[in-house]
């Protein structure tokens, strides 16, 4: 019947135009909407259950990893070794800072000085003593040749006398010889501060790569602990992407990165943003991914995606994306039967770009009319 009146249809139509259609265009609006040809295929789907995250994309670029490395002291550059661009080893030296070795000779130079001072005036001590101990002999001497009483008893006095001379004598040269050698551990511990500071001044590269960056050159201020240089490390790539607030980063359950068709685990590293940054709009620019694993097939200056997986749900009855139609007030699908299409509500869950989930209105093998 439906093949017959469209038969009719186009008649009718070419006698109208045989005849000069001598119709107005008022009597046109009562030409009826044409109704779907039976036997045209149309675009179906089954719903059918699967594990559904939501998916959220931000383009990514494929850096460098960027060490920073700082002296331990602070101080005045005394020779800046590299420049931005240049390539360098594990191991090399970048710079120095100013004054280090210098006090090391300094101090050495002074413990030598010390020591031979007090060598000297120690034997001067020593020779002291002996005087005294010579002088106690002869007082001692004088006694057992004495005479009388009286002559004795001034020697005696005489000897007592010395022989206190002598214990204070050789008590100070003992307290002469701890000072020297207090002065001379504190000089010696000066030296060995030095050396560390020293060490400290010198500032090598931890890793094999390429300098993008130097706080200055010869005679520059160097705080300790502040970035003095940064090398590049081509061969060890990380993702940059645009500013990724805590709350998507916090919803997510995984990241996720895609590098010319291939996945990726990956991890974010943490951003400081204050309070006060936040209320004033004062975002980073950039949020930073790592790679899990060591064995990534990614190279530095290429693109890649950073998937953030929410919302997952096990055993989700799903639809294509473009099965679900929408109004301000609901969403629906058309179920399939025959050739009918019946306009059915739904519920809608997770969604990605290619699947929506459907909480209510279907069941799992019910087909679905999906929009071409």
């Amino acid at each position: 019947m439906k093949k017959s009146r469209q038969i009719g249809a186009i008649l009718l139509a070419v006698s109208m135009i045989t005849c000069g259609c001598g119709k107005s265009a008022a009597n046109q609006e009562d030409v009826p909407e044409l109704m779907e040809a039976v036997g045209v295929d149309m675009d179906t789907a089954v719903v059918t259950k699967m594990d559904l995250s939501g998916v959220t994309s931000f383009s990514a670029q494929i850096v460098p990893k960027i060490e920073k490395m700082a002296f331990l002291s602070s101080g005045s550059i005394d020779q800046m070794k590299v420049s931005i661009g240049d390539k360098v080893k594990k191991g090399q030296l970048l710079a120095t800072l100013a004054g280090g070795s210098g006090r090391v000779k300094s101090l050495t130079e002074e413990i030598a000085t010390l020591k031979e001072n007090n060598a000297g005036i120690n034997q001067q001590s020593e020779y002291d003593i002996e005087m005294l101990e010579e002088n106690l002999s002869d007082l001692k001497k004088q006694y057992k040749a004495a005479k009388t009483k009286q002559e004795k008893k001034q020697l005696k006095m005489q000897i007592v006398e010395k022989e206190e001379d002598i214990k204070i004598a050789k008590v100070k040269l003992k307290q002469q010889k701890e000072m020297q050698q207090l002065e001379i551990r504190q000089k010696e511990a000066d030296i060995a501060t030095a050396k560390k500071s020293t060490k400290n001044s010198k500032l090598y590269s931890t890793i094999d790569g390429e300098v993008i960056s130097t706080s200055g050159g010869n005679g520059y201020m160097v705080q300790g602990g502040n970035v003095a240089i940064q090398v590049a490390n081509m061969k060890a790539p990380r993702l940059k992407t645009q500013y990724v607030s805590d709350s998507k980063l916090a919803k997510a359950s995984s990241y996720v990165a895609i590098v010319d068709g291939k996945k990726y685990e990956v991890e974010v590293e943490e951003q400081e943003v204050s309070r006060q940054d936040v209320e004033m709009g004062n975002y980073p620019k950039n949020s930073w991914f790592d790679f899990v694993s060591d064995s990534v097939d990614a190279k530095v200056g290429g693109s890649a995606t950073i998937e953030l997986y929410t919302d997952t749900v096990k055993d989700a009855l799903v639809v294509p994306a473009n099965a679900v139609f929408r109004s301000k007030e609901e969403s629906y699908v058309y179920l399939v039967e025959g050739d009918a299409k019946t306009k059915t509500v739904v519920k809608t869950g997770t969604e990605t770009d290619a699947y929506i989930q459907l909480e209510s209105g279907v069941k799992e093998g019910d087909v679905v009319y999906v929009e071409g």
